[in-house]
């Protein structure tokens, strides 16, 4: 069966129709005509791979990796960059009509490396072969190298797979400044590990345990400085993440008496922006990102920050008055505890910075009571895949 892509869905999939039923194909772009395979019928629309490209549009550019067609780590490769951004924000200006029902025209900011820009790969290991995932399956695509990562984590792929690694289930790579730290899940030989690693790794841990070098990793952004654990979340794209962190201190503005950061992580962002404001109090539910907050306050000689262990929703202050309120939660967004807190808490405005646009939408909708959208803005830190970055202020009516 033949289809034509009309256009792109919000997770970087083809769209065509059968009939009257929307098709919904990975690894194509509008303006593709193909032969599809592996036809599944859902209640309300089809899947479908492709099988045979019968022909590609002006849209199209050839996908610089050779694992592209069937690895599920990038969706829209075979864009150029500008379209790519395009993309992207037509996307959101979708999803706030559809589930805001807010007409927004977004500035975005784009990375400025296409390649090469992540700091972090989680490579998936089954019987002694590291690769990543396939396309909508759990199957091992096994790679060489990702042209998404630095270079110095490219360069110690092939000497994992110069290990034996068969009773390995997982391997997390990170690169701060020029070192790396490597997580290793599973049962391996640690002398033989250290001994083949120790030239390119400055850190390594064995089921979360440190077998060799460094405890943490620093980076550094602007004149902060961050150490890093393995289980502590950080932003893959350094760059962009100082545009962004930048872009919260500009919303914030100057002279603040008391800032709430929520979700805070490592605090990376109220350590980032300290000098808005002359408290800033921080809550995060990881004792992993809690220790290393902590740590960072005291290294970067900070005392205006104190942050919290615990879950967001239980532990907010609702009586308590605070001049801009930072949000920075996972995917799902802000529960209804925590939203439920936002409206009681008298704030003079919410920074909320946001890795999934349609629970970003849902949750300035259902604060829509007490607070109005004043600006957004999309920061791409993730080039060639559907992920987009989005930051907005919303002030108090």
């Amino acid at each position: 069966m033949n289809i034509e892509i009309i256009r792109l869905n919000h997770t970087g999939e083809g769209i065509g129709k059968i009939e009257n039923k929307i098709v919904f194909i990975p690894k194509t772009i509008p303006q593709d005509k193909v032969r599809i395979k592996n036809l599944q019928n859902k209640k309300n629309y089809y899947t479908a791979l492709p099988d045979v490209y019968l022909e590609r549009g002006t849209l199209y550019k050839e996908a610089i990796c050779p694992y592209y067609s069937v690895c599920g780590g990038c969706q829209i490769m075979e864009l150029s960059y500008q379209e790519q951004l395009k993309y992207k924000k037509s996307k959101v200006i979708d999803i706030f009509k559809k589930y805001a029902n807010l007409e927004i025209n977004p500035d975005i900011v784009a990375s400025s490396h296409e390649l090469n820009y992540r700091n972090k790969i989680t490579l998936q290991v089954e019987q002694g072969k590291i690769g990543l995932y396939q396309i909508q399956t759990k199957k091992l695509v096994p790679i060489q190298k990702c042209y998404l990562v630095k270079e110095k984590i490219n360069q110690v792929i092939p000497i994992l797979n110069t290990i034996d690694l068969k009773e390995v289930t997982q391997i997390i790579i990170k690169e701060f400044q020029e070192k790396i730290m490597i997580q290793i899940k599973g049962k391996i030989n640690v002398k033989d590990v250290i001994s083949i690693l120790k030239n390119y790794a400055s850190s390594i841990y064995l089921n979360n345990t440190l077998i060799y070098g460094e405890e943490k990793l620093k980076e550094v952004l602007e004149d902060k400085e961050y150490y890093i654990s393995p289980n502590s979340f950080f932003q893959v794209n350094k760059e962009q993440t100082i545009n962004l962190y930048n872009q919260v201190k500009k919303y914030l503005g100057k002279g603040n008496e008391n800032i709430l950061d929520l979700y805070c992580g490592m605090a990376s962002i109220g350590i980032f922006v300290n000098k808005t404001s002359k408290q800033i109090t921080g809550i995060e539910l990881n004792p992993s990102s809690v220790k290393d907050a902590r740590e960072n306050i005291k290294k970067n000689h900070l005392d205006n920050i104190k942050v919290s262990e615990g879950d967001v929703g239980s532990l907010l202050e609702v009586e308590n008055t605070y001049d801009a309120i930072i949000v920075d939660p996972p995917r799902s967004g802000l529960d209804k505890k925590t939203k439920s807190g936002l409206l009681k808490i008298k704030s003079k405005k919410i920074i909320y910075v946001s890795c999934n646009p349609i629970t970003l939408a849902r949750d300035i909708h259902d604060l829509k009571e007490f607070y109005r959208l004043e600006e957004i803005k999309l920061f791409d830190l993730f080039p060639s895949t559907y992920h987009i970055e989005t930051i907005c202020v919303m002030k108090r009516k």
